[in-house]
């Protein structure tokens, strides 16, 4: 306080109080509001206002487009972000690392990897911008050079910013699992992250799933007993450890062993629903996209869905009852493939199943004797083929024919499906070479 007890501001500090610049306090005031919560719609109200009386302001252009993408309104996120890029000034990589990744984020991998191409093109010193290559890269469909991409930007994150080097590793891990690695690249670096970080929820749960998915059980078990010694809460750690717990009680009573188990294909398969949950690629995401996308004559060939308990008790693909509860015969053209497969009913798939045991002789593919038999309806094309779920992949049927995988599992063949009808899909590129072969 100053002497005699007066307000210690003073005239001087109420001039330049009154000084400041109402169009830089906008700036502020967005920039601090986006940082707090991107999609508040004063972002938008002060950007606007900012550009309105300083137009050539590209910082604040950039700001709009991410305030943009964050409301999931890519389109004019892009096209005032291609606008900055078009004038070439210093903020030109600015703008093009945020076109990369709202490409990367509307899963439009190929734009991603050129915007990234562009982006190291003028400054090679970034191990982010490296990484960020490396899973375009991979998610567009050259796995093996986005792979050695993602190791590069580790090496050079080593040698230029160790202190971020655990950062560097989980961010390898995760676009590793992202672009759906193999266990034999994704184990040893999920193994370096965890070296780095041993505490990481985010790379520890998938490094347990991906040791059970090679077989390695007891790795499984040690990892995820300690990270529950961490983090008691650690939900994924404690569901790999739950299903393992149920597996060994299966082994204890002598039904089958470990490696039947795996040789079954159980593991693989519900590491892919683990995988799928995490990447948002999973059944449930691909029908709540495919509603926004599907051709209005498919919809109305569509029957309503089952209620909740009906669906959990139905034959067949639960979620797929509790979402639409089959196709009316004749439209399985609607699906736009070579084959007019349409979607079975619970009441058809139940009344198939009695019939197959009523008459197991006359239905010898159908016929379950071990665990790799596996099978659950779920499309026909009402001329004897059927589309059927098993624990390594979406097959097709035919009575005197071999199985023929369509598809690596069900959500893979709709979120085919979302993106032939224009919609959005996030499964890397090269695995839809894998999928939709009816």
């Amino acid at each position: 306080m100053s002497a005699g007890g007066e307000n210690p501001t003073g005239p001087d500090d109420v001039r330049v109080e009154q000084e400041v610049d109402p169009t830089e306090r906008d700036v502020d005031v967005a920039w601090e509001l986006f940082d707090a919560q991107p999609t508040h719609p004063e972002i938008g109200r002060l950007a606007t206002r900012v550009l309105a009386q300083q137009p050539g302001r590209n910082g604040i252009r950039i700001l709009l487009a991410m305030h943009l993408k964050a409301r999931d309104e890519l389109d004019e996120a892009r096209e005032l972000l291609l606008s900055v890029v078009g004038q070439r000034d210093r903020f030109f990589v600015d703008a093009a690392r945020e076109l990369r990744d709202l490409e990367q984020y509307a899963y439009r991998y190929q734009e991603a990897r050129r915007w990234a191409d562009v982006v190291l093109a003028e400054e090679q010193e970034s191990w982010l911008d490296v990484l960020a290559l490396g899973v375009a890269t991979a998610m567009a469909g050259d796995l093996e050079d986005g792979w050695q991409l993602l190791d590069d930007g580790v090496t050079l994150c080593a040698r230029t910013d160790a202190d971020s080097l655990p950062h560097a590793l989980t961010a390898r891990t995760i676009y590793l699992m992202q672009s759906w690695a193999p266990a034999e690249r994704f184990i040893p670096a999920a193994e370096e992250a965890i070296a780095a970080d041993p505490s990481s929820e985010i790379v520890g749960g998938p490094l347990a799933w991906a040791y059970m998915r090679a077989g390695r059980f007891e790795d499984a078990e040690e990892l995820t007993l300690r990270m529950l010694r961490l983090d008691p809460t650690d939900g994924m750690a404690a569901s790999v450890l739950t299903v393992l717990r149920e597996w060994q009680a299966v082994v204890e009573r002598g039904d089958v062993s470990l490696a039947d188990i795996h040789a079954a294909g159980v593991v693989e398969w519900v590491w892919g629903q683990k995988r799928d949950e995490l990447l948002g690629t999973d059944l449930a995401s691909a029908l709540a996209a495919l509603e926004d996308v599907m051709p209005a004559e498919l919809r109305a060939a569509l029957r309503p869905p089952l209620e909740e308990a009906a669906a959990r008790e139905s034959a067949g693909e639960r979620e797929i009852a509790a979402w639409h509860d089959g196709q009316e015969p004749g439209t399985g053209a609607l699906w736009g493939l070579d084959r007019a497969f349409r979607l079975m009913s619970s009441t058809e798939i139940a009344a198939m199943d009695e019939q197959i045991e009523a008459e197991p002789e006359a239905h010898a593919q159908w016929v379950q004797s071990t665990t790799t038999d596996y099978y659950s309806q779920v499309m026909t094309d009402d001329e004897g083929s059927y589309l059927i779920v098993t624990m390594d992949g979406l097959r097709m049927r035919r009575t005197g024919a071999d199985d023929v995988l369509v598809a690596p599992n069900l959500s893979a063949w709709f979120w085919e499906r979302v993106a032939a009808f224009g919609g959005r899909s996030p499964i890397p590129l090269a695995r839809h070479d894998a999928a939709t072969r009816s």
